[in-house]
């Protein structure tokens, strides 16, 4: 599979996570951003196929990364991990600016991910 997929998550750990998560799907095409403004260079300059976003990032909105990511390419599927305290207002934003999947981010079970990923890949296939 030669999915593009761009991570964009300030956190240390969680982005590495994040990366040997999709590492272990056989997944290779990955690149990561741990600001939304480097993650915005990265998705205009690599047309990646998935995003995977984080809930808080370092430097701006994470809303605000996904609305210019919707609006650029609305075809392009993003997952979305919130933190415990991400506001119901917050998650409405992120429906109403096109998140596919908004998923609590959750650090011992990554079924949810997996779940999101999987069903990103089936469809791509069926492309």
């Amino acid at each position: 599979m030669n999915q593009k997929i761009l991570v964009i998550d300030g956190h240390p750990v969680y982005i590495k996570k994040t990366e040997g998560f999709l590492r272990g799907l056989t997944l290779q095409n990955i690149t990561l951003a741990k600001t939304g403004e480097e993650g915005l260079i990265r998705f205009k300059a690599d047309a990646p196929d998935l995003v995977i976003l984080s809930g808080m990032l370092p430097d701006t909105s994470s809303v605000d990364v996904c609305a210019v990511i919707k609006e650029h390419n609305p075809r392009i599927v993003v997952i979305v991990q919130t933190g415990l305290f991400t506001s119901d207002e917050t998650i409405k934003n992120f429906k109403a600016c096109g998140a596919d999947f908004i998923l609590e981010r959750q650090e011992k079970d990554l079924k949810p991910l997996q779940d999101a990923v999987e069903d990103f890949l089936c469809k791509s296939s069926r492309a």
